[in-house]
């Protein structure tokens, strides 16, 4: 009679998970707790970090003078502009800092037109103070470059107003020479003065006694209106081109900053936060210690079965 040798089984029940977490119970607690008051201790004791968010709606207002505020840069093209900016040494000059991306950070929401600014310090009020100035040099960056748009279009404009100006000088000159070789008047010929009008003539010239003269009469007298609407134009523009204050201020009534966020002391630190921190640190050493539990169990060598 041959005797028979019990097999063994390496699957691993319900039962033996929980005989293997209650050997190792305080182990498992003593991990998490240990790992949730050294993160606790580690809030409690570093430097503490105050974030300052300013929310910024920006948009142009619809108005126009002498086409400066016309074809301006694009707002969202500015605003993206000025959030790559970032790691430049441009912004870092204006802010006083060597590194902008340590304190600032920002970010442009094209869909609602949004201008996020975020700026951190050791207190809450060094937070809300560079909260401020990236909000200042923000303002200053958008002006400054629609600024040169509207400087640009007033070039733009002053020059093909002179243009036009030359044009309509030449043109008098011609219909000038031409009315002092106009032929004598004659009798009016209702025939000739219906066929004119027929053609599209203006009446008043085909009804004349004679046609062609008051015809390059009334042009001379379009062309010296508009050759006095060109001086006055271009004596407006290069006034105001004398004067670039007066064009910052229409740039700055046009540039609509409108401060949904303003820059305001944090009530909390932003980092660390100490109970957060704790919480997750806690959660985490409980995991490792269920996990060590287990590597333990696998490893800890085996009583040999009695037979």
């Amino acid at each position: 009679m041959t005797q028979q040798v019990p097999q063994t089984s390496d699957e691993i029940s319900l039962r033996d998970i929980y005989l293997a977490l209650k050997r190792r119970m305080w182990q498992i607690l003593g991990l998490g707790i240990a790992l949730a008051v050294v993160t606790l201790l580690w809030s409690l004791l570093s430097p503490k970090t105050y974030t300052s968010q300013v929310v910024v709606s920006l948009s142009l207002a619809n108005q126009s003078n002498q086409g400066l505020l016309n074809n301006l840069p694009s707002l969202p093209g500015l605003a993206q502009g000025f959030v790559d900016l970032q790691q430049t040494k441009l912004l870092a000059n204006q802010l006083g800092v060597d590194d902008p991306t340590r304190f600032y950070k920002a970010r442009f929401d094209e869909k609602r037109g949004l201008l996020f600014l975020t700026a951190e310090g050791r207190t809450a009020a060094e937070a809300s103070e560079r909260a401020e100035r990236i909000l200042e040099v923000a303002r200053k960056y958008l002006e400054r470059n629609l600024l040169e748009g509207a400087q640009a279009n007033l070039r733009a404009a002053l020059a093909q107003t002179r243009l036009d100006l030359q044009a309509a000088q030449d043109a008098l000159k011609s219909i000038q020479a031409q009315l002092a070789q106009a032929p004598d008047r004659v009798v009016s010929n209702p025939t000739v003065a219906a066929a004119l009008e027929a053609r599209g003539n203006d009446p008043q010239a085909a009804r004349a006694t004679n046609p062609a003269y008051t015809s390059l009469s009334l042009d001379e007298s379009r062309l010296r209106s508009q050759i006095a609407q060109f001086e006055a134009r271009i004596g407006t523009l290069t006034d105001l081109s004398k004067q670039p204050e007066s064009i910052n201020q229409l740039v700055s009534q046009a540039l609509l900053v409108q401060v949904l966020v303003p820059p305001a002391e944090p009530l909390r630190p932003s980092f660390p936060r100490p109970v957060l921190f704790t919480i997750v640190a806690g959660v985490l050493g409980l995991l490792l210690g269920v996990l060590w539990a287990f590597v333990a169990e696998a490893i800890r060598p085996r009583e040999p079965a009695v037979t």
